[in-house]
């Protein structure tokens, strides 16, 4: 966002400030059965046009935060660790992704509402036994 676009948001944000300020004082019956003027109609318009300027902003921060992140590989599932929503662990020969934070013990393929299947292999993997030394 340019330095242009905070200064009008700031405005904005200060106006409408003002505005909840005066729609928080006391009317009566009368006043309130009165139309509302231009001013007042352009007044609310720029109160909610702040509000959602700013709920904008945050979001935007949040979804620059969240791609900057890219995927955070785990490595192996261990059944000893707690995974964090967003992170990618392999286990069983496929690739699978924390759908919340999850706690120790939590295995990707029996805790569905915890993991979804990202990448399966095409074969099952296959261990080969350590052999002794010569």
């Amino acid at each position: 966002m340019t330095d242009k676009h905070e200064e009008e948001l700031a405005l904005i944000a200060a106006r409408a400030a003002e505005i909840k300020s005066g729609l928080n004082a006391a009317y009566s019956p009368e006043e309130l059965r009165r139309p509302l003027s231009t001013r007042c109609v352009h007044a609310l318009i720029a109160g909610v046009t702040a509000s959602t300027a700013a709920k904008l902003k945050a979001l935007s921060a949040r979804i620059e935060e969240l791609e900057a992140g890219g995927v955070r590989y785990a490595g192996t599932w261990q059944r000893a660790l707690a995974y964090r929503k967003g992170s990618v662990v392999t286990c069983g020969g496929g690739m699978w992704a924390a759908l919340r934070d999850t706690s120790e013990g939590e295995r990707p393929g029996d805790a569905l509402d915890a993991w979804q299947l990202a990448a399966k292999a095409a074969r099952p993997v296959v261990r080969a036994k350590a052999t002794g030394g010569q």
